[in-house]
C-alpha cells in the first residue's frame, strides 16, 4: 500500500487533539443519566461474566467477560444513541458474531473469529489474538492498545488500523483505501474505561432497584398454580405488586394471567429468595408476554440464582443473580452472571415510572451524551405515537 503522508499526519494530529480536548473536558460538570434511559439503550446488562450460545437483539454491556453469542441480531430497529453494539470489560472469546455497529473490549479479543459487517469503531483495551474481519466500509476504524500476537489475521476493511504494540506474529491489512499504524500510542481517552462507566450503570440501576422497593403495593396476586396479577393502579398509572416469598411463589405457579386494568406500568418486587434457587416455569398466557416486554419489570431485590425455563415477559432487575435463561425474555435483563441459553429480545422503548437520578462521573461525557440522545429519540417515539392515537 502506498504511504499517505498528509492522511498519516492529520490522523496523528487527530488522535493527540483527542487526548488534549479529553483533559480540557474533565473538569465539566457530569450530566445526569437515568435508569430508563440505560435499560432503554441496553438489551443485556451483565456485572460479571457472560456465557452465550444463543443471540441478543439489542446491545449489550458486560463488566466482565464474554463468551460466544450473536449480538445486535435486530439493528436495524433499534434506536441511534453512538452506544456500541456490545461493550465488554475483560475478554471476549469463544464463537461471537456482530451484526451491529461497534464493539468496546477493555480486555483481548480472543475469539475462535470474529466478522463485523455493520461498521462502527472496534476499541481494544489488550491484545487481538485471534482472526478479525471488520467492514467498515469508510464508517470506523480499529483502535487496539496492545498488539496483533498469536498468528491472527486481522483485516479492516475501509478503515484504518492503530496499534499501540506491533504485528507481533501473524497479519493487519487495512485494505480498501484504509492504512495501519504500529506503535501509535493509542491515547486512553479512545478506549473507554469500562469499569467506570460499569460502576456507574450499577450504581444507577442499583438506586433504581432500591427506588422500586420502596413503592407501596397496590395491587395483588390471587391462585397458585394459575396466578391472576389483578393491576390496580394508582392516579400516575403504575401498578405496584409485591412478592415476599420468591421460592414458593414461583414453585408453585405454572400459569401467568394479567389483568392490566388500564396500567401504563406494572412493577413486581420479589423477594424472600437470597441463596435460594428460584425456577421460573409458568406460561405467561394470552400471548402478554410480549406485551410487558415495554413496560413491566420484576424487582429482584435479593436473589442469587435464577433459571427461566418458559417464555418470560418484562424486564429483568436481578444485579445480585446468576441468570439462566433456557427460553426467551421478552425485554431488558440485568444480572450479576449470566449463562444465555435462549434469546434476548428488545421491544422498543421503555415505559417504566420515573426515578431518582445518579450523576455521571465527568470521565464519562460521552457515554451521557449517548444516552441522552437516546433519551431524546425516545421522547421523540412518544410524541409521534400520542399524535396517532390522537389520529385514529
Amino acid at each position: 500500500m502506498k504511504a499517505n503522508t498528509g492522511k498519516s499526519t492529520t490522523r496523528a494530529l487527530a488522535l493527540a487533539c483527542c487526548a488534549a480536548l479529553s483533559l480540557a473536558a474533565a473538569p465539566a460538570k457530569a450530566e445526569p443519566v437515568s435508569a430508563n434511559a440505560i435499560l432503554d439503550s441496553y438489551n443485556l446488562i451483565v456485572f460479571g461474566d457472560l456465557t452465550s450460545s444463543s443471540h441478543v437483539d439489542g446491545k449489550t454491556f458486560v463488566s466482565g467477560n464474554v463468551t460466544g453469542g450473536d449480538y445486535g441480531q435486530h439493528y436495524s430497529e433499534l434506536p441511534v444513541d453512538g452506544v456500541p453494539t456490545l461493550t465488554v470489560g475483560g475478554d471476549l472469546k469463544g464463537n461471537v458474531n456482530m451484526n451491529g455497529s461497534g464493539l468496546t473490549v477493555g480486555g483481548n479479543i480472543a475469539t475462535n473469529n470474529l466478522n463485523l459487517n455493520k461498521g462502527g469503531d472496534i476499541k481494544v483495551g489488550g491484545n487481538i489474538t485471534s482472526n478479525l474481519n471488520a467492514n467498515f466500509n469508510g464508517n470506523g476504524d480499529l483502535y487496539a492498545k496492545g498488539s496483533v500476537t498469536n498468528n491472527a489475521n486481522v483485516n479492516a476493511n475501509g478503515g484504518d488500523i492503530y496499534l499501540g504494540g506491533t504485528v507481533q506474529s501473524g497479519n493487519a491489512n487495512a485494505n480498501g483505501g484504509g492504512q495501519k499504524f504500529v506503535n501509535s500510542a493509542v491515547p486512553a481517552t479512545v478506549v473507554p474505561d469500562v469499569a467506570s462507566e460499569a460502576a456507574t450503570i450499577k450504581e444507577t440501576l442499583t438506586t433504581y432497584s432500591s427506588y422500586l422497593s420502596n413503592l407501596v403495593a397496590n395491587s395483588a396476586t390471587s391462585g397458585t398454580g394459575k396466578v391472576t396479577f389483578d393491576a390496580a393502579p394508582g392516579a400516575d398509572g403504575v401498578a405496584v405488586f409485591n412478592i415476599s416469598d420468591a421460592v414458593a411463589f414461583f414453585g408453585g405457579a405454572n400459569e401467568f394471567q394479567f389483568n392490566l386494568n388500564g396500567a401504563k406500568s406494572i412493577v413486581i418486587n420479589v423477594s424472600g429468595a437470597a441463596g435460594s434457587l428460584i425456577t421460573i416455569a409458568a406460561n405467561f398466557l394470552a400471548g402478554i408476554a410480549t406485551e410487558l416486554a415495554d413496560n413491566t419489570v420484576w424487582n429482584f431485590v435479593d436473589a442469587t440464582d435464577i433459571v427461566i425455563n418458559n417464555q418470560f415477559g418484562g424486564s429483568i432487575l436481578a444485579l445480585l443473580a446468576h441468570v439462566t435463561n433456557n427460553a426467551n425474555i421478552e425485554g431488558t435483563l440485568v444480572a450479576g452472571k449470566v449463562t444465555q441459553n435462549a434469546e434476548i429480545h428488545y421491544n422498543g422503548g421503555k415505559d417504566l415510572p420515573p426515578v431518582t437520578k445518579t450523576p455521571i462521573p465527568a470521565a464519562l461525557p460521552l457515554f451521557a451524551a449517548a444516552l441522552g440522545g437516546l433519551a431524546y429519540a425516545r421522547r421523540v417515539r412518544n410524541r409521534r405515537g400520542q399524535s396517532t392515537r390522537a389520529a385514529a
